[in-house]
């Protein structure tokens, strides 16, 4: 059962320190972890889409929409390979349209509840603008927000592993105190017999 606590504790300590690691690396290199990781990515749809070109041409008879396909998953992935920041940066761009959407459907709502004369019909012109606003930096800074996100995802893992770190050593001591107690009540009782 020790031995079972003992390799129990060195695996999530291990896992502790590993994100503390990359914590650290997300915090201080985001581009450089972001630019990596896109370019991983991007390896990887180039070469499934060499998996499925190479078949095709060896057919003797030929699926040109496969082929089609797989020469543009190729093409896809050698051009996130040598512009990953276009890649990390869909997903604000993306984000960002979704909310200047949101953002001008709610400037309707809010002149419609005016004409309907509610109450505080402001309120929504004022929570549609800061949408339009989000959106419009999600849109014109997606990398730095991409930038952000890793810098945060970085604090968080750091966090993770001090606490990871921190609770393994308490359980540790509080099991060597059971495991004491239990030795000093053994030797108590070799005492009285």
């Amino acid at each position: 059962m020790i031995e079972k606590l003992k390799s129990i504790k060195i695996n999530i300590t291990l896992s502790a320190l590993l994100s503390v690691v990359i914590g650290i690396l997300l915090i201080v290199y985001p581009e450089t972890v972001v630019t990596v990781i896109a370019r991983v990515i991007a390896i990887v749809l180039a070469v499934s889409g060499l998996a499925l070109f190479v078949p095709q041409l060896l057919e003797p008879v030929k699926n040109y929409l496969a082929i089609i396909v797989s020469l543009l998953v190729i093409l896809i992935g050698v051009w996130m390979f040598f512009r990953p920041e276009m890649m990390a940066s869909l997903i604000p761009i993306a984000i960002g349209v979704l909310l200047v959407v949101h953002g001008v459907q709610d400037i309707t709502l809010g002149f419609e509840a005016k004409q309907n004369r509610a109450d505080n019909w402001w309120s929504i012109l004022l929570m549609a603008a800061l949408n339009l606003i989000l959106g419009i930096l999600c849109i014109c800074n997606a990398f730095g927000l991409v930038k952000v996100t890793m810098i945060l995802i970085g604090i968080m893992l750091v966090y993770d592993g001090l606490t990871g770190i921190f609770i393994v050593h308490k359980v540790n001591k509080a099991a060597r105190d059971v495991v004491d107690t239990d030795i000093l009540r053994e030797e108590d009782l070799d005492d009285y017999r």
